[in-house]
């Protein structure tokens, strides 16, 4: 081989591994994109302190702008709504543009302990929302009590700056599950017949019958923070009598969630039929939680 043709060899080498090293480079970065996030203004928190706070703690992570979430948060209508349905959700997280937002709520209550004396609670419910799935991926709920206001808004404050490393951690891990779930080809399963409308019902469809009537109870949380919501689960009831997969499809936080998909775990039933053959279906059931 001549001098110039091993020359050229030697550049194509050393173009062949620059270009290589240049794909990894970009797979790792697209990798290790950090998600997008919002936060939208925490209702109750006239001062903002609370809402700067945890845009404050976010920026570890893609923060999105405090000024265009708002414009796209009062384009999309938002009224400060927490009890979300799933597609609410994705429409809110789609007109902010982000892949997580955090919406909230604080209080501070002034309290009578005597004729001449007072305590504060300070109340603060944090929701992270995935757009996405319109999962609520992680609910956080911190209660402190002070002798003054200013004391109880510094107590809740320590108490987010404490937490905040378990919210970051369930951004991360609902990030890394969005992205395995993305490459994961969807199997095909038995057969479910979904009934959400009853009066679409199939014909010749009799539907399961229920052996008894739970009622999930209301959660101090949701007492302390008197919140009213509907919380609905999409429910597999099996063919065989047992209940499936259950999932969250509105969703309220303040615990209400897990009381209503223990519930719903709880359910006997007879199983639908049609044409007299058991049959498993999916389902939603719909439990309204008030004070």
């Amino acid at each position: 081989m001549s001098s110039k043709q091993s020359k050229c060899a030697a550049i194509a080498v050393c173009l062949t591994a620059s270009s290589i090293i240049c794909m990894f480079s970009v797979s790792v970065a697209v990798a290790q994109t950090q998600p997008r996030v919002a936060v939208v203004d925490f209702t109750g928190d006239e001062r903002g302190e609370v809402t700067a706070l945890v845009r404050m703690l976010v920026q570890s992570f893609n923060v999105i702008d405090a000024d265009q979430t708002r414009a796209a948060v009062r384009g999309a209508s938002y009224d400060g709504n927490l009890n979300f349905s799933r597609e609410e959700a994705r429409a809110l997280g789609m007109s902010i543009g982000c892949d997580f937002y955090i919406l909230g709520t604080t209080h501070i209550v002034r309290r009578i302990v005597s004729a001449e004396k007072f305590s504060h609670d300070g109340l603060s419910g944090l929701f992270i929302v995935e757009t996405r799935s319109g999962r609520l991926v992680k609910f956080s709920f911190e209660q402190v009590q002070a002798a003054t206001e200013t004391e109880a808004r510094a107590k809740l404050a320590a108490l987010l700056k404490q937490d905040w490393a378990g919210c970051a951690a369930a951004i991360t891990e609902a990030r890394s599950k969005s992205l395995a779930e993305a490459e994961i080809t969807p199997r095909a399963s038995d057969e479910v017949i979904e009934i959400f409308d009853a009066e679409k019902t199939p014909p010749g469809m009799t539907p399961p019958v229920f052996s008894q009537r739970l009622k999930p109870d209301y959660t101090a949380e949701a007492e302390l923070m008197g919140v009213t919501a509907t919380v609905e689960i999409a429910a597999v009831f099996g063919a065989d009598g047992r209940v499936g997969e259950v999932e969250v499809v509105r969703w309220a936080g303040f615990g209400l969630d897990e009381v209503a998909v223990a519930t719903v775990k709880q359910l006997r039933f007879k199983p639908a039929e049609r044409v007299g053959k058991a049959v498993t279906i999916r389902a939603l059931v719909r439990y309204n939680f008030h004070r």
